[in-house]
């Protein structure tokens, strides 16, 4: 049975020598995120500024001093994330002074080195990847489906912007949505979703809030290709792609440019009736701090409005409240037979997934 109603949390930071010194007992405000568009995730807290040991904690925890978070949720305390500290300043509130800490972890280290690199048309997803992270020796698992790339002139590009790139071109020749993170000090590379345990959030047993919104001012459902011409006059209608056309008819014209063929262009028109053919929803949700889930990760939501699988867009844990903020991403295309075992944190039960909803 799993109970999230007793969490406990332990912090540390590893000392110059490397030692690990327990913060728990003179630290508060402990929280950590991953923003929507953060590589890192980021740590944060307040440490009470005594002496340790004969030291003062500003002599043992400075920059790039690296913390680490550790949860328990009765079956021992386990690492659920770590960073270097980033950010540090000191705080006095009535001669009680605190140290302010922002860490991060390895991934948001892929935003702050450059280089240059270039690849010849036909290599893999992985060995591009590889040689990239390789070369800066930054220890990482990489699993994805490898497709073929074109030719990549990289000049003076940070390591993120380049893996991006490669990953974008994954996702558009059908291989799947991948992100980087870390964990436990290694950079991940990995596919959306594929946690194999699966956290059913419900209104009735353990959701706190639910907030959920549809915005359909920018919905398209017809998609008219047109050849690119220079002569005046209307330019000749290729072909017309037709999306939720039951909402009514939202055209927007695609010019096809000359050295793109017919097919490539009605990919381009599918590509913009699947991100704009439906209305934006977005769902954010409360619930009781599960220390282990993390964004990419998949769960299941059950709410007045219906039950849905969704995909942690950001999240923020809240170690003091012992509750956790997530944003979500719809998950359209989920197929519900490919999901893991999912557990309820109702009364901690479990169910397998191929059980009725």
């Amino acid at each position: 049975m799993l109970n999230l109603s007793n969490v406990k949390y332990r912090v540390t930071c590893v000392t110059a020598d490397g030692k690990q010194l327990d913060l728990t007992n003179i630290s508060t405000g402990l929280g950590w995120s991953e923003g929507a568009k953060e590589l890192a995730c980021k740590i944060q807290l307040k440490i009470a500024c005594v002496e340790v040991g004969g030291k003062s904690i500003g002599e043992l925890v400075k920059p790039f001093t690296q913390i680490i978070v550790f949860a328990d949720v009765g079956n021992g305390f386990t690492e659920v994330t770590r960073g270097k500290i980033q950010k540090l300043s000191v705080t006095e509130t009535n001669k009680d002074f605190y140290l302010d800490v922002e860490a991060a972890d390895e991934a948001g280290e892929l935003r702050h080195g450059q280089d240059n690199f270039y690849f010849t048309d036909g290599h893999s997803s992985s060995a591009i990847l590889e040689e990239i992270l390789g070369k800066w020796n930054v220890p990482a698992e990489i699993h994805v489906s490898d497709v073929k790339h074109g030719k990549k002139v990289y000049r003076k590009k940070y390591l993120c912007d380049m893996i991006a790139d490669v990953l974008k071109d994954i996702k558009e020749q059908g291989g799947g949505e991948y992100f980087v993170r870390a964990t436990s000090g290694k950079v991940e590379i990995i596919k959306r979703g594929e946690n194999s345990t699966v956290w059913h959030f419900d209104i009735d047993d353990n959701l706190v809030k639910v907030s959920e919104s549809f915005d359909a001012s920018k919905v398209v459902t017809q998609v008219q290709v047109v050849a690119k011409s220079k002569d005046e006059g209307h330019p000749a209608i290729e072909q017309t792609v037709d999306g939720r056309t039951d909402y009514g008819t939202r055209k927007i014209i695609y010019e096809r440019p000359s050295a793109e063929s017919s097919g490539d262009a009605e990919k381009a028109a599918k590509k913009i009736l699947d991100e704009q053919g439906e209305p934006k929803r977005k769902t954010s949700i409360e619930a009781p701090d599960v220390p282990t889930l993390r964004k990419g990760d998949k769960i299941r939501v059950r709410s007045s409005s219906g039950e849905s699988y969704f995909f942690v867009k950001s999240l923020r844990h809240n170690a003091v409240s012992q509750k956790m903020t997530l944003e979500l991403d719809y998950a359209k295309d989920d197929d519900k037979s490919l999901l893991g075992q999912i557990f309820s944190l109702a009364e901690g039960s479990e169910s397998d997934s191929s059980d009725p909803p």
